[in-house]
């Protein structure tokens, strides 16, 4: 069987699309085993010249199904931001298509949002490859059937109230038959509620840390509608996030009418542009590697994290994610243990770079409260270049 080229869009199958960024990054955020911290793999963002959408498709099938069977699970709530984006979500959709309803959920992660549908009454199946879940499960493991596989149009048999799919569809090769297989997991008079990032954020922001390799599509208003369209779906409302950095869409089963093409596609050279700027930053920065940490072993924080030269990298990340303890973050320039934070990590660095930026604020208030003294750096993309933050 040959194998699909990489050079033809997965959306409209034109092909010959030019690459617009091309580097290597790491495999894997987090991971428990230190024998998996020398993996990395191909980023090579092409652009479709037809439609305009942008994707990754230079990781075989091998290497994809790797990376969702090992990566360590994400999506567990750590701050007041992460619990009120769940209870936002749960407003947007409303009570009467949740409570006594069956829901699936593609891509449950930690099992977060599952644990809160079922405590809402909803009857929920959830389809997850990832390893860990049932652990994390534990005693609600009961009331919320675990489909341990990754979804396509084989895997369930029935369709339900409400599917949900957040921040699955983007790193799904084989775009279009899981989408379709979305739709018609849905009943008639059901909905489907699909959340993604935005291109439109990235190209606007130059926001290098949101392009790794576990996202394999750059989704574009105009991608986003024909994705759907194409699968049976047609949008009944959006959910902003993030400001604008993710969006949530809630759809019903229809045939609506889209265009063909994205008659002004998103140029991403300030992602390029952003990258050089830190790296350049990087390479000036003089603190010791052993008195320097990232704070969040998130996708963007582990992304920056890529960014420093050998000998370089800062030796510990710090994150407030429970199971993230113990485990390790890499990168181009080194290793690096992952701590919860406390008084005595803190006592011992000089310099904190806040890699998860989106939660930016929040971070710098935990490291006040505590007391640390040391300088803390913003890597904010939509800022010039790396800045001070205290």
């Amino acid at each position: 069987m040959t194998e699909p080229r990489s050079d033809v869009c997965p959306l409209c199958e034109a092909d010959r699309a030019p690459v617009v960024y091309d580097t290597m990054a790491q495999m894997f955020w987090v991971v428990a085993d230190p024998a998996l911290t020398d993996r990395f793999a191909p980023v090579r963002l092409r652009q479709c010249r037809t439609c305009g959408h942008v994707f990754n498709l230079a990781l075989s099938p091998e290497t994809i199904a790797e990376i969702y069977r090992r990566q360590t699970a994400t999506n567990r709530p750590v701050s007041a931001d992460m619990h009120k984006r769940y209870q936002t979500l749960l407003d947007f959709l409303g009570r009467e298509r949740l409570v006594g309803k069956r829901i699936l959920e593609v891509g449950g992660g930690t099992g977060s949002l599952a644990r809160l549908l079922a405590d809402l009454g909803a009857a929920v199946t959830v389809v997850e490859p990832n390893d860990e879940l049932p652990a994390l499960l534990g005693d609600q493991a009961e009331r919320i059937r675990v489909v341990n596989d990754f979804f396509g149009p084989d895997t369930v048999d029935e369709t339900f109230d409400g599917v949900i799919c957040r921040q699955v569809v983007e790193h799904i090769a084989d775009v279009r038959p899981f989408v379709r297989a979305l739709g018609d997991a849905v009943a008639p008079g059901g909905f489907a509620y699909v959340e993604v990032p935005t291109l439109e954020f990235i190209a606007d922001a130059g926001a290098y840390m949101e392009v790794h390799v576990q996202h394999l599509h750059y989704f574009d208003a105009a991608a986003r509608r024909r994705l759907l369209a194409d699968a049976g779906l047609e949008v009944t409302g959006s959910l902003d996030i993030m400001q604008g950095h993710d969006v949530g869409i809630l759809a019903r089963p229809g045939r609506p009418a889209v265009e063909d093409r994205n008659p002004a596609p998103s140029a991403i050279d300030r992602v390029g542009d952003r990258r050089r700027a830190h790296e350049a930053f990087l390479a000036a920065f003089d603190g010791a590697p052993d008195r320097t940490a990232v704070y969040g072993a998130t996708s963007q924080g582990v992304t920056f994290y890529n960014l420093f030269a050998e000998g370089a990298a800062p030796t510990r990340f710090v994150d407030d994610n429970p199971d993230y303890g113990g485990r390790f973050a890499y990168g181009r320039g080194g290793t690096a243990t992952i701590h919860p934070r406390s008084d005595a990590l803190l006592a011992g660095l000089d310099h904190v770079f806040v890699g998860a930026y989106h939660h930016q604020a929040a971070i710098s208030a935990k490291l006040k409260d505590d007391g640390y003294r040391g300088t803390v750096w913003s890597t904010d993309p939509r800022l010039p270049t790396i800045e001070r933050v205290r």
